[in-house]
């Protein structure tokens, strides 16, 4: 980073660092006319106007040229696809592989007689070595880390890597997870032959190497920012449904193929060739950031911070090249990894008029810390599930894709139906409500006059409050079913309270949406993008965290005691609930500051 930037400065004028967005004039014309300045100055309005023409000028592409969800739909399809096909096999692969070597070295130092020892049960009766105890809580262990290492690594890299998008299009970072993701299936096809060598070590240097390429988690900013680059700001809340129906049908349809194939290698030889198919047809799908605006975003070769070329007359001042000590580089590296999640402290949000409703000095950190929680739950319980059961059910590929395919299938019911049902419910009793509250203080409280043209501001935050609020009650409503669908499982310890969980925990993930939508009300639009990129951190913090607990927590009880995993994580969601209602309070206190 301290690289990049010491070169930018040796091509840069000589200026004031609060004036880096500001072009030098290259004639007397320029000097007298107006002095394009940063985004941060630009009215609502000005960013509307830029907007409008901005998508303007990507219609009239041709269909071919033309970004738009259609062509994002069938991607997300078949990534779904992707994933439903090859997770469970994968998993079972992995197991395999850990099982292999495990029972190699125990084999080595027992002259041979435990392979034949673990083929047989208790009554004498052979049962697969594989699904032990003690293979599977290794397992867990074993996957936790690999888990915890490649997030960890994705930490210091998913920044820089999503910066790219920037500087060489959207679909930069589809082939930065395409193809890691075709390399590792390959890879763990080839370690799972009987024939094969490589061990678990093999495991620990492919989880470095995705967290090096971003950690597998690159996709979900790169589809945000394509959805955002080529829809307007009003129905982009739509059009996130509509992928949200394609990732859901992908979730059902996939997860049920597994069982038509020979076996797990099988599957995982169509998910290769369906992730060499996704990348020939992202050749060919339109790139959403054209190249006039990658300029105004980076520093090129010959072009200044504002992305206009540097004329050859311009008079430009070369400092010298600063020495940057190995030590101030890593400082460097740090800070550009911790600066998005800065913002959410007190002091960091700019008051802009395009803010719904003016933070409290700590709501954001509490919002973010619910989301953690909810995260940490979530991602430990994905992580747990098929050790847990092949381990007590003894579940095989076909049932672990039977509950995906459920898992899919009620995320599909819920956001085709249940939840924009719930939407207008909650507009009917509460909205509707908070609306006529509005209009009363309109006729009778002087500083919502429609004649005073500084109140129109003050006007349009007292519409736009209920909206507000609807996202954070679906954010604790989300999060309180949550922590019901985990309970279920450690309570009643039967596969129907199994499957039911995983049917709550669909209408429950209406809660990542609405946090999203929540948080974005809260964040001016120049300072979106760095906060979903804080987000992403925290995202990969979390992820490394649950990993190494869940597979810890896993393999110490899984002979006493296999559900308390999903204890775990009904705890986490019921402090995701606290935060919330922490949040609320907050929230009602501004609104009432506001009237």
């Amino acid at each position: 980073m301290t690289d990049r930037h010491t070169d930018a400065a040796e091509r840069q004028p000589l200026i004031d660092p609060r004036d880096r967005y500001t072009r030098i004039p290259q004639s007397q014309d320029e000097e007298n006319g107006p002095v394009p300045t940063s985004t941060h100055n630009i009215t609502p309005q000005q960013q509307g106007e830029d907007e409008s023409s901005r998508l303007a000028a990507i219609q009239a592409l041709p269909w071919y040229r033309r970004p738009s969800v259609s062509w994002l739909l069938p991607f997300v399809f078949f990534l779904v696809l992707v994933m439903g096909i090859s997770q469970a096999p994968q998993e079972q692969l992995i197991i395999e592989i850990i099982c292999k070597e495990h029972l190699k070295g125990r084999e080595t130092q027992s002259g041979g007689g435990t392979m034949m020892a673990a083929l047989l049960g208790p009554n004498g009766v052979p049962e697969n070595p594989c699904g032990t105890q003690e293979v599977l809580g290794l397992a867990a262990v074993v996957l936790g880390r690999v888990r915890a290492l490649k997030y960890t690594s994705g930490m210091f890299t998913i920044g820089f890597l999503t910066s790219l998008s920037d500087k060489y299009g959207r679909k930069a970072l589809i082939y930065l997870t395409l193809v890691p993701g075709v390399l590792t299936q390959l890879l763990i096809l080839y370690m799972a032959r009987p024939t094969s060598n490589l061990g678990v070590g093999v495991l620990y240097a492919d989880g470095l190497f995705m967290g090096v390429m971003g950690a597998g988690i690159l996709l979900e900013p790169c589809l945000n920012a394509y959805i955002a680059d080529c829809t307007p700001r009003l129905g982009r809340s739509i059009t996130i449904g509509y992928v949200m129906v394609s990732l859901s049908v992908g979730m059902t349809v996939g997860p049920l193929i597994p069982r038509y194939l020979k076996d797990s290698s099988s599957a995982i030889l169509v998910s290769v060739c369906t992730l060499s198919f996704m990348m020939i047809y992202s050749a060919f799908m339109p790139e959403s950031l054209p190249k006039h605006l990658r300029a105004k975003s980076v520093v090129d070769d010959n072009e200044t911070a504002s992305g206009v070329p540097v004329s050859s007359s311009s008079p430009v001042v070369i400092p010298a090249k600063r020495y940057s000590s190995p030590l101030a580089r890593v400082k460097d590296w740090m800070i550009t990894v911790v600066k998005p999640v800065l913002l959410f402290f007190p002091g960091r949000i700019e008051p802009t008029p395009d803010v719904n409703v003016p933070p409290s000095p700590y709501m954001l950190p509490v919002l973010l810390a619910g989301y953690g929680f909810l995260q940490f739950a979530s991602n430990g319980i994905s992580i747990i599930v098929i050790p847990y059961t092949n381990l007590v059910f003894r579940w095989e590929v076909e049932q672990d894709g039977y509950y995906l395919a459920l898992n899919g299938a009620s995320t599909f019911i819920v956001y085709v139906g249940i939840f924009p049902l719930l939407q207008k419910l909650y507009a009917r009793v509460y909205v509707a409500k908070k609306a006529s509250k509005a209009g009363t203080l309109t006729d009778d409280h002087p500083a919502y006059s429609a004649d005073d043209n500084s109140s129109s501001t003050d006007s349009a935050k007292v519409t736009t409050n209920p909206v507000t609020g609807n996202d954070l009650a679906f954010f604790i409503f989300g999060s309180a079913v949550y922590a019901v669908a985990y309970l279920l499982v450690p309570i009643f310890k039967t596969e129907a309270a199994l499957y039911l969980s995983c049917a709550l925990r669909a209408l429950a993930s209406v809660a990542l949406p609405s946090f999203t939508s929540l948080l974005t009300s809260y964040i001016p639009t120049h300072q979106t993008g760095k906060a979903l990129g804080g987000v992403a951190v925290v995202d990969t913090i979390v992820m490394s965290l649950s990993a190494l607990l869940y597979g810890w927590v896993f393999s110490k009880t899984s002979n006493s005691m296999p559900p308390a995993v999903f204890l775990l994580s009904s705890v986490c969601t019921c402090l995701s609930v606290l935060a919330g209602l922490i949040v609320w309070i907050m929230f009602k206190r501004a609104e009432r500051r506001q009237l």
